[in-house]
C-alpha cells in the first residue's frame, strides 16, 4: 500500500488511550496480554490496532444486493446514512469491475484510487465519528456533560460505536451467526458498515423511548480505572436477560455509566475502592486481547 495509506488502523481511539499513558512516559501504556499474562509497556502507536482494519472487502452484487434491501428497511434518517455508507462499497466493487474489464483509460492513476477507497474509506469515517467523542473526553464533570446536550446524539452515536466497532465484537458477532452461513458471510465481510449501522439503531432506539440517564463516576481511591481493547462495555449483560448499562472509563480518575432506570437525567457520584476493583474485573473479562493501565501495579494485581 502507498506511503498515504495508513497500515496500522486502531479499533480503540489512539487519544482515548493516550489518557492511560504512563505517568513518566508520554508515549507509552501499561499494558496485559490477556493471553500470556504478560505486563509491560507499548507505544499508543502499536496497542489496538490490526493492519488494515477496516479495509473494504468485494462484495458480490447479491451481497450488495442484500444490504441495500437492508438499508431499505430502516427509518428515514438512518437509512440516508446507512444508504451513503454503502457507497463506499459500490464505487469499489464497480472499480474493480471496470478494471477487470479493461474499461479505465490508459495512464489513469486508477489503482492507487481504488487502493485509498478500498483501505482508508471507513478509517476517515471513523476519524469523523471520534472528533464527535473529543467534545465527550474534554468533559471533567456533570455540568461539563449538560453543557453538550445539542451533542447529545452525536455523544450517544460516538459511545456505541466505541462499543460495536472493535475485533472481539466483531468476532463475537460473526461467531453468533454460525446457523445463518450467507448472512454470516456478509458480516465478517462489510463489518466496517454493519457496526456503524446497528450503533445507529441502537442510539435511534434511545432517542426514542428517552429512557437513559448519564452518570460521571469520580474515582477518589488509589487504585485507577483501567480500560481495554473493549473500551465500552455492558456490566449488566446476562444471555438470559436483556439489560443494559453501559460502562466507559474515561481516565483512570473518571468514568461515564448511561443506565437504563429510574433516576436524574445528569448526576454524579464518587467511589470508592471496592466499585473501581469491580469495574476493572469487568473489563478484563469483556477485553478480547489487552487491557490498559497508567500503572504497572494495578494489572499486577488483576486476574488477567
Amino acid at each position: 500500500m502507498s506511503e498515504d495509506i495508513t497500515k496500522k488502523q486502531h479499533y480503540v481511539w489512539r487519544r482515548y488511550l493516550s489518557s492511560w499513558k504512563d505517568d513518566k512516559d508520554d508515549k507509552r501504556v501499561w499494558t496485559c496480554v490477556l493471553k500470556n499474562k504478560i505486563v509491560s509497556k507499548i507505544g499508543l502507536m502499536d496497542v489496538a490496532q490490526s493492519s488494515y482494519f477496516y479495509k473494504l472487502e468485494e462484495l458480490s452484487d447479491k451481497e450488495l444486493a442484500f444490504l441495500k434491501s437492508y438499508t431499505d428497511t430502516l427509518p428515514s434518517g438512518t437509512k440516508e446514512i446507512a444508504e451513503t455508507l454503502l457507497v463506499g462499497y459500490t464505487l469499489y466493487a464497480q472499480l474493480k469491475k471496470d478494471i477487470e474489464a479493461g474499461k479505465v483509460p490508459e495512464g489513469t492513476n486508477i489503482d492507487h484510487e481504488v487502493k485509498k477507497i478500498e483501505a482508508a474509506s471507513f478509517e476517515k469515517i471513523q476519524s469523523q465519528i471520534e472528533l464527535m467523542g473529543s467534545k465527550l473526553l474534554d468533559c471533567k464533570s456533570i455540568a461539563d456533560m449538560k453543557s453538550l446536550y445539542d451533542y447529545e446524539y452525536e455523544i450517544l452515536y460516538f459511545l456505541w460505536v466505541q462499543y460495536f466497532r472493535t475485533k472481539g465484537m466483531k468476532s463475537g458477532v460473526v461467531a453468533s451467526m454460525s446457523e445463518t452461513p450467507d448472512l454470516q458471510a456478509i458480516a465478517q465481510k462489510a463489518w466496517p458498515f454493519c457496526n456503524l449501522v446497528i450503533a445507529m439503531q441502537v442510539v435511534e432506539s434511545m432517542v426514542v423511548k428517552k429512557d437513559y440517564r448519564y452518570v460521571m463516576v469520580h474515582n477518589k481511591s488509589k487504585v485507577p480505572f483501567i480500560t481495554g481493547d473493549q473500551p465500552v462495555i455492558n456490566t449488566l449483560w446476562d444471555e438470559k436477560q436483556d439489560k443494559i448499562e453501559a460502562y466507559y472509563p474515561m481516565s483512570p480518575d473518571l468514568a461515564l455509566l448511561v443506565c437504563f432506570n429510574p433516576g436524574e437525567k445528569y448526576s454524579e457520584t464518587d467511589v470508592d475502592e471496592s466499585f473501581v476493583r469491580e469495574k476493572n474485573e469487568k473489563i478484563v473479562q469483556e477485553a478480547s486481547l489487552h487491557v490498559f493501565a497508567n500503572e504497572e501495579k494495578v494489572l499486577k494485581d488483576l486476574s488477567c
